[in-house]
């Protein structure tokens, strides 16, 4: 099958068929059959062959960089509010997508359950652009990205690494200012069980940064790095909710809502759920 093309941990527990009957009726749809598989086998998550080439996006080339899984709340069962929230047309089903770009199933014209897949560009006139006849032949034009020559050459480097020290990642997040250097920081320490309030109490404060494009995306994926470094025993469940509900009440320097941050903090709490 196709769960190659993931990395990491599903986002969502196996589903009943009684949850996929649920979710086709909220949607209003009978999905495809290529992707009911695979969310059996992996029900959604980021994506390790995440690059789509296609004449038909930006440049010919874009990183897709997950696919939604089957949740009546979450995930492909968001569906209806962003295509309201974002002012898309009825019969998309989202499978992908951050506001900065949508991938969808696209049901508009289609009655079926082999819908064909459209990219849809945000902040642009463009309508939806068809990238595969199917989901499964869409599965099968993903590819890995491609090793970068500066990063070989750098990984080859005798020089150590830069190591970091806790009052200078303090005064980063303090400043404010050096994406580089905060995001180091977050790496290197999400990788140890230790300090482990200390690092959420840094986490909540960096999602503040409304400027700072990007930054929300690492401190989310470190912050989980962080929690499966580290024995549960040993989580503060008050700060996890804190940086939970930062997580899902974000809003960028424009006021608007993002759901590629928005899954973050709903990451977090399926896991203090799970305790």
């Amino acid at each position: 099958m196709f769960d190659y093309i993931f990395e990491g941990e599903a986002d969502f527990e196996d589903f009943s068929l009684d949850d996929l009957k649920k979710v086709e009726k909220l949607l209003g749809v009978k999905l495809p059959e290529s992707y009911i598989n695979l969310m059996k086998i992996h029900n959604g998550g980021t994506l390790a062959y995440s690059i789509l080439r296609s004449g038909r996006v930006p440049d010919g080339e874009v990183e897709i960089t997950d696919l939604r899984g089957i949740d009546l709340e979450e995930g492909i069962g968001e569906t209806n509010y962003l295509v309201e929230e974002w002012g898309m047309e009825k019969g998309l089903v989202i499978i992908s997508g951050d506001g900065n770009y949508w991938l969808a199933l696209d049901y508009r014209k289609h009655t079926g359950n082999e819908p064909p897949v459209v990219y849809i560009e945000e902040d642009t006139d463009e309508k939806p652009k068809q990238v595969a006849k199917t989901f499964e032949l869409f599965l099968k034009k993903l590819e890995k990205p491609e090793e970068d020559d500066f990063d070989i050459e750098y990984e080859d480097d005798d020089e150590d690494d830069i190591i970091y020290t806790k009052e200078e990642f303090e005064h980063f997040v303090k400043e404010g200012e050096s994406y580089v250097e905060i995001a180091n920081c977050f790496e290197q320490f999400s990788q140890t069980d230790k300090d482990f309030d200390w690092f959420v109490t840094l986490a909540i404060k960096t999602i503040k940064f409304k400027e700072m494009e990007g930054i929300w995306y690492r401190v989310g994926e470190e912050t989980l790095n962080k929690m499966n470094c580290t024995p549960k025993e040993k989580w503060s469940i008050t700060l996890l909710d804190e940086l939970a509900d930062g997580f899902i009440n974000f809003v960028d320097s424009n006021g608007f809502a993002n759901p590629g941050v928005i899954k973050y903090g709903k990451k977090i709490k399926r896991k203090i759920e799970k305790l």
